[in-house]
């Protein structure tokens, strides 16, 4: 965890990235989505989901697609009730120390809202995988 914890703390700083999202092998488009480190709601270990969080703090990405197809995919995603959720997987290319890198997050859905024209969503970052 410590590399990802390395690796997270420098793709934080990239204030806007783009990339998708990949549900039951289908892509979504995100118009930008950004990673940020921050406290979370945990007072001792525990389980959610099946996902043992122990840190006080986690790494968050905040997303937004204009693909509102994907609505109908989140009740499947959403961490919380459902015990049989799927992890969310986000794909972007990007340059890091001037190399051109694949970074594949897979993280679990904690939340959403919704408009007329896009989703935006929220996630918590369990792995990182950069290629």
């Amino acid at each position: 965890m410590a590399t990802d914890d390395a690796l997270l703390s420098k793709i934080s700083k990239i204030s806007e990235l783009r990339g998708t999202l990949q549900i039951d092998k289908k892509n979504y488009s995100l118009e930008q989505f950004s990673v940020r480190k921050s406290k979370i709601p945990v007072r001792k270990p525990t389980t959610r989901g099946g996902v043992y969080f122990t840190d006080m703090t986690a790494y968050k990405v905040k997303a937004s697609t204009q693909d509102l197809s994907i609505i109908d995919k989140i009740p499947k995603m959403m961490l919380g009730p459902n015990t049989d959720f799927k992890p969310v997987v986000i794909k972007t290319d990007l340059q890091l120390d001037g190399i051109n890198r694949r970074l594949t997050l897979i993280t679990h859905l904690t939340n959403t809202m919704n408009s007329k024209t896009r989703v935006e969503l929220n996630l918590i970052v369990d792995k990182a995988n950069l290629q």
